[in-house]
């Protein structure tokens, strides 16, 4: 957990979403829980989002997966980088990453994407939109890091990949096995490997001004009411044919900020906007659910995203983008907290009362909670 090398207040008020940090030894004897075969056998795999980067004389070619072992067979020893999108949900190891930073919402984080690289190996100049932690596992890589950047700062090519017209290099920094370095949204970052490496990417979410209008907007637009129209009974004797007066402007905006204004209407849409699977067919609906009396270990589906809000007596559990509303109690509260918890786990034979049963009952249903299957244990040698 990087919080053992780092004050969690003093990292929020002076780095967060503010400037780079470089964290050494977060990780001690770090190990990493993927190996580059492995990593490369997933990228193979249906439905998981897998690219690789090669680094040319004339810039950075991309290639899209799923790929076939051929692809990897034929690969050059350097200058090229295996990227892997939202490992977390396949390997429970990768996972645990993401409890590395439990000073952030868990709503926040979005999932760890992996990069394999070899000797020269990069993605090129680029900038993200979100916070990133890159945590460094086998092999180094030399990071820079450079000035803060916008949509303008794009470099318009072909290649699929969003590169930087310009880097001006601000910090240089040498990430060796266990270390961890901040990066916040917009600040240009330009990672290249020594040595065959494992990076290890810890995104977090940040919808864009445009999708949160777009979602809120169907949201609202679907539970609209076709008898409520744009009206104008004080209506006055136009001045001049065709012109849209003030007064009709003002009314018609006016209607907007009123169905904009329905504070439980937008808690409603966000709880269920961000609990959204990143890749819904990963969600399995079980055939039979268990009794939910009797002790067993849940926890949340690695594809399933889960929160919750109160509001007074009221709690909203938010998950896959369903919504349960429930009335707020110190065991549903310790209930929600948990599952909330990333990677935590719930004995159900804690949560007895017909209210937390119900809960529990509907998550399973949808395959939002999973029973976590006990790790066979290994044999001992005689």
């Amino acid at each position: 957990m990087i919080t053992g090398k780092l004050d969690p207040a003093r990292f929020l008020a002076q780095f967060w979403q503010r400037r780079p940090l470089l964290i050494k030894g977060a990780f001690p004897g770090f190990a990493d829980p993927i190996t580059p075969e492995e990593l490369a056998g997933l990228a193979c795999e249906e439905g998981v989002d897998a690219r690789i980067v090669f680094t040319r004389k004339k810039g950075w070619e991309l290639k899209s997966g799923p790929f076939g072992e051929r692809d990897f067979t034929t690969l050059p020893d350097r200058d090229w980088t295996l990227l892997v999108q939202a490992v977390d949900q396949w390997v429970p190891g990768v996972r645990e990453l993401l409890t590395s930073v439990p000073f952030i919402p868990g709503w926040r984080v979005d999932d760890v994407m992996i990069s394999y690289a070899t000797p020269n190996g990069g993605v090129g100049p680029h900038f993200d939109y979100y916070d990133v932690f890159l945590v460094q596992g086998q092999g180094t890589r030399v990071w820079k890091t450079g000035q803060h950047c916008g949509e303008g700062d794009l470099l318009r090519t072909g290649s699929g990949l969003k590169l930087l017209k310009e880097f001006h290099t601000e910090d240089e920094w040498l990430l060796e096995p266990g270390d961890v370095l901040y990066v916040p949204p917009g600040v240009a970052h330009w990672g290249v490997s020594r040595d065959d490496s494992l990076c290890y990417s810890l995104g977090f979410r940040a919808p864009s001004l445009g999708d949160m209008l777009l979602g809120y907007g169907e949201y609202l637009a679907d539970r609209a009411p076709a008898d409520v129209r744009f009206a104008d009974p004080a209506r006055k004797l136009p001045l001049r044919s065709g012109e849209i007066d003030e007064a009709s402007l003002r009314q018609a905006r006016n209607m907007l900020m009123h169905a904009l204004s329905d504070e439980r209407a937008f808690a409603h849409w966000f709880g269920c906007s961000l609990s959204e699977a990143k890749e819904p067919d990963a969600i399995a609906v079980p055939r039979k659910i268990p009794d939910l009396s009797k002790s067993l270990a849940l926890a949340v589906n690695p594809a399933s995203r889960f929160c919750w809000q109160q509001h007074g007596d009221e709690l909203l559990v938010f998950a896959d983008g369903e919504c349960y509303t429930q009335r707020a109690s110190r065991t549903l509260l310790q209930l929600v907290q948990s599952l909330a918890s990333v990677g935590g786990t719930i004995d159900t034979g804690r949560y007895r009362s017909k209210e937390a049963q119900a809960l529990l009952r509907e998550l399973m249903q949808q395959g939002s909670l999973v029973i976590v299957k006990p790790r066979a244990q290994k044999r001992k040698s005689r």
